[in-house]
């Protein structure tokens, strides 16, 4: 009963062969205008995260990492143009020249790969935080007493006959 059925169903369906409608040919200047691209519209909008998927090692296989990364930023270097990151520039390419402030309030143009700066680092200064009752009125309240740990007070200590610590 069901092939019976699924057969009348088949038979049912017109086949509708249309003719194709002539598309109009694209002057060649227009052709070679527009940059013909199989990346996805994610992989334009994010392409360091495109370069991670396909350099991935469960994509690329057996495909050493920097051939992976050169066939990756040469077809995205292709579809962006200028608008690539500087991180992603295949090598040899030129970098473009960049106006950078500098710390007396100028512009300084730089050209090339930017250098990275290392960030000044602050180390935090390590506290000795105690409580220590107070008096406040007609009651006491404790009172958090932070010092710094590089004191070098050990507490209480007396001075005999003039003598001090070395």
């Amino acid at each position: 009963m069901l092939t019976t059925l699924a057969l009348v169903l088949a038979l049912q369906q017109a086949v509708v062969w249309e003719t194709p409608t002539p598309v109009a040919e694209a002057a060649p200047a227009e052709v070679a205008a527009a940059p013909v691209t199989t990346l996805p519209d994610w992989a334009v909008a994010d392409p360091f995260a495109w370069e991670r998927s396909q350099c991935s090692p469960m994509i690329r296989g057996e495909t050493p990492l920097d051939v992976c990364q050169a066939r990756v930023r040469g077809e995205l270097s292709a579809a962006l143009g200028d608008r690539l990151p500087a991180g992603l520039r295949p090598a040899g390419e030129p970098v473009p020249c960049l106006a950078t402030p500098g710390d007396d309030g100028g512009y300084a143009v730089q050209c090339g790969v930017p250098e990275r700066q290392a960030a000044a680092t602050v180390t935090p200064r390590i506290q000795d935080c105690r409580p220590r009752p107070q008096r406040q009125g007609g009651s006491v309240a404790f009172v958090t007493d932070c010092r710094a740990d590089d004191d070098k007070s050990e507490g209480l200590s007396f001075r005999l006959f003039g003598g001090g610590r070395d």
